[in-house]
């Protein structure tokens, strides 16, 4: 099976299909701009699921220097695992 890592914004997206925190973080245009890459990224991936247990602390990488997999985000940050189905 395939696995992709998903940063904070992009899990809330699959998982929620929320993208309010954008709005926190970025302009107007921006929230555009970024809510678009998101869901091209994630179109793209699908269809997948969650892989990780927060719980159980597997399938997530708390500080990650490597891209997202979904939108191309080359932040720094949490990842979480999702699979291809």
């Amino acid at each position: 099976m395939e696995s992709f890592w998903l940063c904070d914004d992009c899990l809330f997206a699959a998982a929620y299909e929320d993208y309010s925190t954008l709005s926190l973080y970025y302009t107007t245009d921006e929230t555009v701009k970024r809510f678009a890459g998101i869901h091209r990224g994630l179109v793209g991936l699908m269809p997948i699921s969650a892989d990780f247990d927060p719980e159980g602390g597997w399938g997530i990488e708390v500080f990650s220097l490597l891209p997202c997999d979904g939108c191309g985000s080359h932040l720094h940050g949490q990842r979480h695992r999702f699979t291809r189905l």
